[in-house]
Protein backbone atom coordinates (compact mmCIF):
# COMPACT_ATOMS: atom_id res chain seq x y z
CA UNK A 1 0.00 0.00 0.00
CA UNK A 2 1.09 3.47 -0.90
CA UNK A 3 1.71 5.31 2.49
CA UNK A 4 1.82 8.82 1.25
CA UNK A 5 -1.94 8.11 0.15
CA UNK A 6 -2.69 6.30 3.79
CA UNK A 7 -1.41 9.58 5.71
CA UNK A 8 -3.14 12.07 3.53
CA UNK A 9 -6.30 10.10 3.88
CA UNK A 10 -5.46 10.30 7.79
CA UNK A 11 -4.85 14.35 7.70
CA UNK A 12 -8.23 14.59 5.40
CA UNK A 13 -10.30 13.00 8.20
CA UNK A 14 -8.26 15.24 10.84
CA UNK A 15 -8.95 17.90 8.92
CA UNK A 16 -13.09 17.00 8.96
CA UNK A 17 -13.06 16.45 12.73
CA UNK A 18 -11.01 19.85 13.38
CA UNK A 19 -13.62 21.60 10.62
CA UNK A 20 -17.13 19.53 12.14
CA UNK A 21 -15.31 20.82 16.05
CA UNK A 22 -15.18 24.40 14.66
CA UNK A 23 -18.46 24.40 13.49
CA UNK A 24 -19.85 23.33 16.46
CA UNK A 25 -17.64 25.72 18.23
CA UNK A 26 -19.28 28.71 16.41
CA UNK A 27 -16.14 28.47 13.87
CA UNK A 28 -13.26 28.73 16.32
CA UNK A 29 -11.38 26.32 14.27
CA UNK A 30 -8.03 27.97 14.46
CA UNK A 31 -7.96 28.95 18.63
CA UNK A 32 -9.23 24.72 18.75
CA UNK A 33 -6.03 23.90 16.63
CA UNK A 34 -3.43 26.21 18.67
CA UNK A 35 -4.79 25.40 21.73
CA UNK A 36 -3.54 21.08 20.66
CA UNK A 37 -0.42 22.45 19.49
CA UNK A 38 0.32 24.13 22.87
CA UNK A 39 -0.59 21.30 24.86
CA UNK A 40 1.31 19.04 22.89
CA UNK A 41 4.59 21.41 22.94
CA UNK A 42 3.88 21.48 27.20
CA UNK A 43 3.98 17.89 27.56
CA UNK A 44 6.83 17.80 25.64
CA UNK A 45 8.34 20.41 27.54
CA UNK A 46 7.08 18.20 31.09
CA UNK A 47 8.77 15.11 29.21
CA UNK A 48 11.99 16.62 28.63
CA UNK A 49 12.04 18.31 31.81
CA UNK A 50 11.77 15.16 33.69
CA UNK A 51 13.98 13.41 31.41
CA UNK A 52 16.68 15.73 32.22
CA UNK A 53 16.39 15.89 36.21
CA UNK A 54 16.29 11.79 35.80
CA UNK A 55 19.69 11.60 33.80
CA UNK A 56 21.83 14.53 36.21
CA UNK A 57 20.27 12.81 39.23
CA UNK A 58 20.67 9.42 38.86
CA UNK A 59 24.24 9.48 36.88
CA UNK A 60 25.97 12.15 39.85
CA UNK A 61 27.31 10.29 42.40
CA UNK A 62 26.50 12.85 45.26
CA UNK A 63 22.68 12.52 44.65
CA UNK A 64 21.73 10.58 47.80
CA UNK A 65 23.90 10.87 50.62
CA UNK A 66 23.59 12.59 53.78
CA UNK A 67 25.50 15.98 52.07
CA UNK A 68 23.88 15.93 48.82
CA UNK A 69 25.11 17.93 45.85
CA UNK A 70 22.74 17.65 42.91
CA UNK A 71 22.98 19.36 40.11
CA UNK A 72 19.87 18.54 38.66
CA UNK A 73 18.45 21.26 41.26
CA UNK A 74 19.68 23.57 39.41
CA UNK A 75 16.40 23.53 36.97
CA UNK A 76 14.49 24.45 39.59
CA UNK A 77 15.29 28.08 37.66
CA UNK A 78 13.55 26.75 34.68
CA UNK A 79 10.24 27.38 37.12
CA UNK A 80 11.07 31.06 36.71
CA UNK A 81 10.04 30.69 33.10
CA UNK A 82 8.17 28.05 32.39
CA UNK A 83 4.71 26.62 33.47
CA UNK A 84 5.62 22.98 32.47
CA UNK A 85 8.85 23.16 34.40
CA UNK A 86 6.44 22.62 37.83
CA UNK A 87 4.94 19.15 36.78
CA UNK A 88 8.26 18.20 35.27
CA UNK A 89 10.34 18.46 37.84
CA UNK A 90 7.90 16.83 40.44
CA UNK A 91 7.55 13.88 37.77
CA UNK A 92 11.51 14.01 37.40
CA UNK A 93 11.65 14.05 41.08
CA UNK A 94 9.36 10.81 41.64
CA UNK A 95 11.36 8.71 39.45
CA UNK A 96 14.95 9.58 40.16
CA UNK A 97 13.77 8.82 43.67
CA UNK A 98 13.33 5.40 42.25
CA UNK A 99 16.82 4.98 41.91
CA UNK A 100 17.16 5.89 45.75
CA UNK A 101 19.22 3.73 48.29
CA UNK A 102 16.31 5.56 50.75
CA UNK A 103 13.60 3.24 48.91
CA UNK A 104 10.19 4.51 50.11
CA UNK A 105 11.08 7.02 52.33
CA UNK A 106 12.72 9.24 50.10
CA UNK A 107 10.50 8.73 47.03
CA UNK A 108 7.92 10.22 49.65
CA UNK A 109 9.66 13.03 51.01
CA UNK A 110 12.08 14.05 48.26
CA UNK A 111 8.94 14.59 45.92
CA UNK A 112 6.94 16.40 48.57
CA UNK A 113 10.21 18.97 49.23
CA UNK A 114 10.66 19.27 45.72
CA UNK A 115 6.86 19.89 44.80
CA UNK A 116 6.79 22.44 47.80
CA UNK A 117 9.98 24.03 46.54
CA UNK A 118 8.77 24.92 43.02
CA UNK A 119 5.18 25.51 44.54
CA UNK A 120 7.11 28.19 46.03
CA UNK A 121 9.48 29.11 43.40
CA UNK A 122 6.78 29.88 41.33
CA UNK A 123 4.81 32.07 44.45
CA UNK A 124 7.84 34.19 43.89
CA UNK A 125 8.36 34.06 40.37
CA UNK A 126 7.84 37.93 39.89
CA UNK A 127 10.86 38.63 42.39
CA UNK A 128 14.58 38.14 41.40
CA UNK A 129 15.98 35.40 40.82
CA UNK A 130 18.07 35.20 44.20
CA UNK A 131 14.71 35.98 46.32
CA UNK A 132 12.51 33.82 44.08
CA UNK A 133 14.90 30.38 44.89
CA UNK A 134 14.44 30.48 48.82
CA UNK A 135 11.88 28.28 48.94
CA UNK A 136 14.32 25.26 46.85
CA UNK A 137 16.59 25.84 49.73
CA UNK A 138 14.71 25.54 52.40
CA UNK A 139 11.63 22.97 51.70
CA UNK A 140 14.48 20.51 50.58
CA UNK A 141 16.65 21.55 53.12
CA UNK A 142 13.82 20.52 55.87
CA UNK A 143 12.10 17.60 54.49
CA UNK A 144 15.01 15.73 53.19
CA UNK A 145 16.98 16.74 56.16
CA UNK A 146 13.50 15.09 58.85
CA UNK A 147 13.90 12.07 56.28
CA UNK A 148 17.00 11.73 57.51
CA UNK A 149 16.53 12.35 60.80
CA UNK A 150 13.91 9.80 60.50
CA UNK A 151 15.05 6.96 58.84
CA UNK A 152 19.20 7.67 58.91
CA UNK A 153 19.42 8.28 62.69
CA UNK A 154 21.14 11.84 61.55
CA UNK A 155 20.85 14.70 63.87
CA UNK A 156 18.27 16.62 62.65
CA UNK A 157 20.31 19.90 62.57
CA UNK A 158 23.10 18.65 61.08
CA UNK A 159 21.16 16.34 58.14
CA UNK A 160 18.82 19.92 57.47
CA UNK A 161 22.09 22.17 57.06
CA UNK A 162 23.81 19.85 55.17
CA UNK A 163 20.94 19.26 52.49
CA UNK A 164 20.46 22.92 52.75
CA UNK A 165 24.01 24.02 52.28
CA UNK A 166 24.12 21.40 49.06
CA UNK A 167 20.66 22.78 47.80
CA UNK A 168 22.24 26.88 48.03
CA UNK A 169 25.62 25.96 46.74
CA UNK A 170 23.62 24.40 43.64
CA UNK A 171 21.15 26.96 43.53
CA UNK A 172 23.29 30.21 43.76
CA UNK A 173 25.75 28.87 41.43
CA UNK A 174 24.73 26.69 38.64
CA UNK A 175 21.33 27.78 39.26
CA UNK A 176 21.87 31.57 38.75
CA UNK A 177 24.14 31.06 35.97
CA UNK A 178 21.84 28.97 34.64
CA UNK A 179 19.25 31.72 34.90
CA UNK A 180 21.41 34.84 33.24
CA UNK A 181 22.53 32.10 30.48
CA UNK A 182 18.57 31.84 29.83
CA UNK A 183 18.35 35.49 29.95
CA UNK A 184 21.23 36.47 27.88
CA UNK A 185 19.77 34.36 24.86
CA UNK A 186 16.01 35.49 25.28
CA UNK A 187 14.70 32.77 26.64
CA UNK A 188 10.72 33.50 27.12
CA UNK A 189 8.53 33.04 29.48
CA UNK A 190 5.19 30.82 29.01
CA UNK A 191 3.24 32.57 31.59
CA UNK A 192 1.29 35.23 29.62
CA UNK A 193 0.52 32.53 27.36
CA UNK A 194 -2.17 30.47 29.19
CA UNK A 195 -3.81 27.35 26.74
Amino acid sequence: MDYSIKNRSICEKQEKIFSVYGIMNGGRREKMELNFKSRSRFFAEVALIASLYIVLTVLMPLSYNNVQFRVSEALMVLVLFRRSSIPGLILGCFIAHLFSPFGLPDIIFGTIGTALAVYGIYRLKEKRPVVALIPGVLANGLLVGLELWLFASIPFLAAAGFVALGEFLVLYTLGIAFYWGLKKINFTSDYENVF
